[in-house]
C-alpha cells in the first residue's frame, strides 16, 4: 500500500506520469502537480473521448510514476475558483522551460476549466 507521502514523493520526482479511466485504458502521458497536499492535472487536448471526459463519466482510474501504480478518483475540485490560480502557479513553477518551450500553456480559460483532482486511494 502507497501512503499519501510515497504519492507525493513519487509525483514531485517525476517530470512525466501516466493517467488511465477504469483499468482497461491504456495509459498516457500527463503532467501532475501538488497545491497543499492536493494532485492536480489538466487537459492539453481536448477530444470527446479524452482521459478526462472518461473521468467524468466514471471517476475511478489509476496514475503511474515511474514504476509504481496507483489507484485513484478524479473529480474536478469543489473550490475551483479558488485553487486555480494556485494550480497554474503550481504548474508554471514545476512545468515553464519545458511547456513554454512546447507552447502547451496551463493558464487558458479552457485549461483552467478542465482542471481535475486526483485522489490516492490509499
Amino acid at each position: 500500500m502507497t501512503t499519501i507521502e510515497q504519492v507525493s514523493a513519487l509525483i514531485n520526482a517525476y517530470q512525466v506520469h501516466q493517467i488511465r479511466a477504469g483499468k482497461n485504458h491504456r495509459f498516457v502521458d500527463i503532467s501532475i502537480v501538488e497545491v497543499d497536499g492536493r494532485f492536480f492535472v489538466r487537459q492539453y487536448k481536448f477530444g470527446e473521448n479524452s482521459w478526462y471526459h472518461a473521468f467524468i463519466k466514471t471517476p475511478l482510474g489509476q496514475i503511474k510514476c515511474g514504476d509504481t501504480t496507483i489507484d485513484i478518483k478524479g473529480q474536478v475540485p469543489s473550490d475551483l475558483s479558488t485553487i486555480n490560480a494556485m494550480v497554474t502557479k503550481s504548474f508554471w513553477k514545476k512545468y515553464s522551460i519545458i511547456y513554454g518551450i512546447m507552447k502547451l500553456g496551463f493558464n487558458t480559460k479552457k485549461h483552467e476549466a478542465s482542471t481535475l483532482e486526483l485522489i490516492p486511494l490509499c
